[in-house]
């Protein structure tokens, strides 16, 4: 009677841990591994167009179907329907806090919503919009 518990309840537990496995097993969450020749991860906001960004408080977080971040005053999160390298943003929601660095984050949260295209070289990160090139530096996981 005890053994038949043990078996019933190690199936419960297996049958638990079974719900809770990503539904597309291969594709990394951790922000490892690559899409498309594109490294999955977070990066820093270095460069806009032809400007410099010093004050580095613009990051991006590349995993599978999804883009997030942060502004210098705002986060968002982005739905990437394209495989990388190809970017489409089908939905972009950001948080609306006070900001004194409204212009540099509008258009940095616009330009992602208009992204086309990343590009991986030479360690770097450039994502592709109407608005200009962004340049990003890889800072983690």
């Amino acid at each position: 009677m005890t053994s038949a518990i043990r078996v019933a309840a190690a199936a419960a537990a297996l049958a638990g841990l079974a719900a809770c496995a990503p539904t597309q097993p291969g594709l990394p969450h951790d922000g490892t591994g690559f899409e498309g020749g594109v490294p999955f991860g977070t990066y820093t906001i270095v460069g806009f167009g032809q400007e410099a960004v010093p004050t580095r408080d613009g990051h991006v977080r590349l995993t599978p179907g999804q883009i997030t971040g942060q502004g210098p005053c705002n986060s968002f999160t982005a739905t990437n329907t394209a495989t990388l390298p190809q970017i489409h943003v089908s939905q972009m929601h950001w948080t609306d806090n006070p900001c004194g660095h409204k212009g540099f984050e509008a258009r940095f949260f616009e330009a992602l919503t208009q992204a086309s295209a990343a590009e991986w070289s030479g360690g770097v990160l450039k994502i592709q919009s109407p608005l200009g090139w962004m340049t990003l530096e890889r800072s983690g996981n």
